[in-house]
């Protein structure tokens, strides 16, 4: 196989390489120097305190059954203090390998709501924290976010379960860094079956256990944004590395790409400003912007402003954002105590967070082996 890519690199190198060249040529540097504000972030003395959180999981893959882990770590950096760790939080579980096609969404959910909890256990805890950094995009998960179909009778009683009890955990001055709907899981599926048999509802539980998990932990985590935003969202900077929109330049490459390859100095764009971030779905023929099923008025009401920034010259593009309407004049402010912490042009305690939470596939390995967990994994004979 890799001889025959080998041959096309040779072949390809000429064209793709003209592709990479002449991205500079296509771009309207017009445009960008209207959009893009030089400026140097001088700032170099911590005088604020900042927390950043980040999450991680992986899998193996077991004939019957993957074996998943999940963990959420905050890293708090305090002006004349030592960086140091804060609301760790992990799970370890199985999924059987029939929802193998829903398996990332799922553990994707599940690490934003433990990533979400870690936030909010840890700006409970200090509340002397000034920034706390998020390594996404709250907006693109909300933007993103789907709710399964279920029949009103079936989903409405577990929706006022799971919400409630979801709701106390929330509340409670010591927060419980676990997945609550894991936790109530049982109780849920027992009522479900309950309530399918009451009503004479066409449900399998088994065919739809999985859909309704998925469905619930949306749930959760659009109460765990919900929370952060009505208490907590001024100290909130969400900070991207990657970022594929293009509303800012119209180019043929993400705005992202047009500040790495036309800017060299540091600065940032005008920020847009966006008035709510509600899910837009067809209806029918026509596009329109839908209600959350739960906490809609905080979710929906709540501003966002959105720009890219480089911290330092030649220093890699970020994309910030920031939940609430916040002055234009003090966004560079913003940037020169993100600067305070950063090397080369990057939030050092994010990069401490990502470091800190990373599950790498060897410690997966030794997680199953201390269980005691050695069956086929299906690839045995293309290992042997």
């Amino acid at each position: 196989m890799l001889s025959i890519l080998y041959q096309k690199s040779i072949e390809k190198k000429e064209e793709i390489n003209e592709f990479f060249d002449n991205i500079i040529e296509e771009i309207n540097m017009e445009n960008v120097k209207n959009e893009y504000v030089t400026c140097d972030f001088t700032k170099t003395t911590q005088d604020k305190n900042f927390a950043a959180i980040d999450g991680s999981f992986n899998k193996k893959k077991f004939m019957p059954a993957y074996i998943y882990t999940i963990t959420s770590q905050t890293i708090i950096s305090k002006k004349n203090s030592d960086a140091q760790k804060e609301s760790e939080a992990g799970e370890i579980s199985t999924i059987s390998t029939i929802y193998n096609q829903k398996i990332d969404k799922i553990l994707s959910t599940y690490m934003n709501i433990l990533e979400l909890k870690s936030t909010i256990d840890t700006l409970k805890k200090h509340p002397d924290i000034d920034y706390m950094l998020m390594d996404g995009s709250i907006s693109g998960t909300l933007l993103n976010y789907h709710e399964n179909e279920f029949e009103k009778k079936l989903i409405e009683p577990i929706k006022v379960i799971t919400t409630t009890y979801i709701r106390k955990e929330l509340e409670k001055d010591n927060l419980t860094l676990e997945i609550t709907i894991e936790k109530i899981k049982a109780e849920i599926l027992t009522k479900c079956k309950k309530i399918i048999k009451e009503n004479n509802l066409e449900y399998e539980l088994d065919e739809i256990e999985m859909d309704l998990i998925l469905c619930l932990g949306g749930y959760e985590q659009l109460m765990c944004i919900s929370y952060l935003m009505k208490n907590f969202k001024e100290k909130i900077i969400c900070v991207s590395k990657t970022s594929t929109t293009k509303s800012i330049f119209k180019e043929k490459i993400p705005d992202a790409a047009v500040i790495e390859y036309a800017c060299n100095k540091s600065g940032y764009t005008h920020p847009q400003a966006f008035g709510s971030m509600r899910p837009v779905r067809y209806v029918g023929n026509v596009k329109r912007q839908v209600d959350f099923p739960i906490e809609n008025t905080t979710l929906s009401d709540t501003p966002y402003k959105t720009f890219f920034t480089k911290l330092e010259d030649t220093s890699n593009v970020l994309k910030i954002e920031i939940p609430y309407n916040i002055n234009n004049e003090l966004i560079e402010n913003v940037l020169n105590d993100l600067e305070s912490i950063s090397v080369n042009g990057y939030p050092h305690i994010l990069k401490k967070a990502h470091d800190e939470v990373k599950i790498k596939s060897k410690h997966l390995e030794r997680i199953a082996r201390n269980m005691g967990l050695y069956d086929k994994t299906g690839r045995d004979m293309l290992e042997n």
